[in-house]
């Protein structure tokens, strides 16, 4: 014969904690991130399409490294769209430099550049220019 003993469980006096979001995971790597909404260009990506503003982004070091503002429906553009779109279905940078006959840093020279005018575009530099022509933009890094 067997003689079971209860025991009284332990209750807790804590709060329960508050409800965390549905998910801050960022999204899956082979999803495509959200697209950013079409507008018009700003005063500022028409002024880079023309050549009359120029984009930086600031090393570790503290050089400059030159920018390229990729105007829309310029051949540079296209290609690098094509990049992206290959980059979101899920191939290396590796095998698109290798199709390319590209260096993995022009690839991801050409990745940075479309970035860089989408972000002109929607208008997420504006503040950063005075309005004047040739102006210097410095992105991604600003001095401290």
């Amino acid at each position: 014969m067997s003689t079971t003993t209860a025991t009284k469980k332990a209750t807790s006096t804590r709060k329960a904690a508050p409800a965390k979001p549905a998910s801050t995971k960022p999204a899956p790597r082979g999803k495509a991130p959200a697209k950013r909404a079409a507008s018009k260009p700003t005063v500022l990506a028409a002024a880079a399409a023309t050549g009359k503003v120029k984009f930086y982004r600031q090393r570790a070091n503290k050089t400059l490294r030159n920018l390229p503002y990729f105007a829309p429906g310029t051949d540079t553009r296209k290609a690098a769209e094509a990049v992206q779109k290959r980059r979101e279905s899920g191939d290396t940078i590796g095998a698109i430099a290798e199709d390319l006959n590209a260096s993995v840093a022009t690839v991801r020279r050409m990745i940075t550049g479309l970035l860089l005018a989408q972000a002109v575009e929607a208008g997420e530099h504006d503040k950063a220019w005075d309005g004047t022509e040739g102006a210097e933009i410095i992105v991604n890094g600003a001095s401290k």
